[in-house]
């Protein structure tokens, strides 16, 4: 079966120009690390944000959707102020390590919103609270390790 493709016409790059454009991808790497860089205060609101949607459980209906309401918003209008600032979206995790911190976040915030939940379905709603701050807390310093590892992984091409 002939192929569709004639490799005998296809030029092979030189040792030089394959190293060349090494640098080039390697260059764009940096450059891409320098400009995705998080504002300071960006985990700091996104764990506020997320308090707001764990937390929301305690005082139950009518604030309990409003909480959440709030807290999907600012999390909405913090992502919207990311791109605008950075001028780029991320959609994927740029390595293995980024990726393990990405999914322990979220287990971790799922297992505190059932905490919250079981809080305030057992009676002591005001100790939500304290699951909300965990919360909180697991954002703001999980967000940073986070971007630590995004950042090493994608200057390092991985």
């Amino acid at each position: 079966m002939a192929s569709d493709f004639d490799d005998s016409t296809t030029a092979r790059p030189t040792d030089a120009a394959a190293r060349d454009a090494l640098s080039a991808l390697d260059a764009d790497r940096q450059v891409l690390a320098d400009r995705i860089r998080t504002p300071a205060w960006y985990y700091p609101l996104l764990g506020l944000a997320t308090a707001l949607i764990v937390g929301s459980p305690g005082p139950g209906a009518p604030a309990q959707f409003v909480m959440v309401a709030f807290g999907s918003l600012g999390i909405a209008f913090l992502s919207l102020a990311y791109q605008r600032i950075t001028g780029l979206t991320v959609t994927r995790t740029a390595g293995p390590r980024s990726l393990a911190i990405a999914i322990v976040l979220g287990i971790v915030v799922v297992l505190l919103l059932g905490v919250s939940f079981a809080l305030a379905a057992t009676g002591h709603a005001p100790w939500v609270a304290a699951s909300a701050a965990a919360a909180c807390a697991a954002m703001w310093g999980g967000g940073v390790l986070y971007d630590r590892a995004y950042d090493r992984e994608l200057r390092r091409g991985r």
